[in-house]
């Protein structure tokens, strides 16, 4: 039987994937400063297709780890249940941002996503599941607090990005500048920062295991 080793691609994704939200998110709130909510609502649009994209590869990776256990014993839960999780937010986020429906739903459900990536990583952690059990948790934390923060994220775009100009996408009514703006400068630097901190770790993780895996290929 062939072996295969798919973790060094996967977490490739996984920097793609804080890449492209780190980028979009800074172009949104750019144009949104700058009151060109045409231009915002385009770099939503085209980040959130990467997304979507990046999620069905991972969606995919995620289903076809969970039904063949590529790796040993319970790695493969650990590892393509999170992706499977993350891949479902990815998906449905580009779904609701192509439709125009609320983006806080999925807010919500990354949230939940979000503490169960923590219990895994936390988990494997007092396990000592892995060879790095300190870079695999921060690595899982990471992830985890941008999908919590992402709830605050997807508010903002609800109210004051695609709100204006979509009846009905807005939680409750509200006008189209923020009362409070210094509250939601807070909030989406925190956001910023959780998605910086997760590209990191995952290259951080990923240099150490692509090198360790391209070294000792079985």
């Amino acid at each position: 039987m062939g072996f295969t080793d798919d973790l060094s691609l996967v977490l490739d994704l996984l920097i793609l994937v804080a890449s492209v939200i780190f980028y979009t998110s800074v172009l949104v709130w750019f144009e949104f400063r700058r009151k060109d909510a045409a231009r915002a609502n385009t770099h939503l649009r085209e980040g959130a297709t990467l997304m979507g994209l990046l999620g069905l590869v991972l969606g995919a990776f995620g289903v076809w780890g969970d039904m063949t256990w590529p790796l040993p014993a319970s790695y493969n839960l650990f590892f393509f249940d999170a992706v499977i999780m993350m891949s479902l937010v990815l998906v449905a986020f580009a779904i609701a941002v192509h439709w125009r429906y609320p983006t806080h739903f999925v807010g919500m459900l990354s949230v939940i996503v979000g503490l169960g990536v923590a219990f895994y990583g936390v988990r494997a952690y007092q396990v000592g599941l892995t060879l790095d059990p300190w870079t695999t948790l921060l690595l899982y934390l990471a992830f985890a607090g941008m999908a919590i923060m992402a709830y605050p994220a997807t508010l903002f775009i609800d109210w004051f990005v695609v709100g204006p100009t979509a009846p009905g996408a807005d939680p409750l009514p509200s006008p189209p500048i923020p009362n409070y703006p210094w509250l939601w400068r807070i909030l989406l630097s925190i956001f910023l920062l959780t998605v910086f901190l997760a590209g990191l770790a995952a290259v951080g993780y990923g240099v150490d295991t692509v090198w360790g895996h391209l070294a000792a290929a079985p």
